[in-house]
């Protein structure tokens, strides 16, 4: 089981982002979302999609062995040698999350909940969402709709 981050991956592949996004979306790469704006997917689906992309075989291998790490600030040396451990990663959601008031940022931050593998509940007082900016007709400095 193969778990990437969508930036991490399209650094290492060459590509932006974005194409990774566009091809998880359309079903091209096979990948299941798991917690923390992460992916799974299992290795030999990752190499035949990669095959199938014209992707070079060293950075394949690099990618499923490990080899490309993000460049990390030295160590301390006065640390004793600690095990580390790969976190778990759950396919499922990882719990529910009830955020109050239906404003923008508690419209965004719902939505950002939601991305990362959480059951959301948004609650709202009025009975319309949007908050202050659902009532504005336009907006500084460029005149545009506020919805």
């Amino acid at each position: 089981m193969l778990i990437f981050n969508v930036g991490a991956l399209a650094n290492q592949l060459g590509v932006h982002r974005n194409t990774v996004t566009n091809w998880i979306k359309s079903g091209k790469l096979a990948a299941e979302t798991t917690a923390a704006k992460k992916y799974a997917i299992e290795k030999d689906i990752f190499r035949r999609f990669c095959i199938g992309e014209h992707i070079p075989d060293e950075i394949v291998e690099k990618i499923l062995t490990g080899a490309f790490e993000k460049p990390t600030a030295p160590k301390p040396r006065n640390l004793h040698n600690i095990p580390q451990r790969e976190p778990i990663m759950r396919k499922k959601n990882l719990g529910s999350v009830m955020v109050v008031g239906g404003g923008i940022a508690g419209i965004q931050s719902t939505l950002d909940l939601a991305d990362s593998g959480y059951y959301v509940y948004l609650i709202e007082k009025s009975p319309g969402i949007g908050g202050a900016m659902a009532q504005l007709d336009k907006t500084f400095p460029t005149n545009d709709c506020a919805m």
